[in-house]
């Protein structure tokens, strides 16, 4: 193989087309401690998101709470 020109790899390579290099970023320039903070917000909506839509489920099929 020539040294010049690597193997690339064309399944990494058509990833690379769909990630947002402003968003990885702006994340690597936020502390460790930033980022944990960050996910654990991410966590907290997830959870929120999780239970309104189990009482949308409920008020539909018409169950008390």
């Amino acid at each position: 193989m020539d040294k010049a020109s690597p193997w690339v790899d064309p399944v990494v390579e058509a990833y690379k087309a769909g990630i947002d290099l402003t968003l990885l970023r702006e994340n690597l320039r936020k502390t460790p401690e930033q980022r944990i903070d960050a996910l654990m917000e991410l966590q907290r909506f997830a959870e929120e998101l999780r239970r309104a839509g189990c009482e949308a489920m409920k008020k539909l099929r018409g169950q008390p709470r």
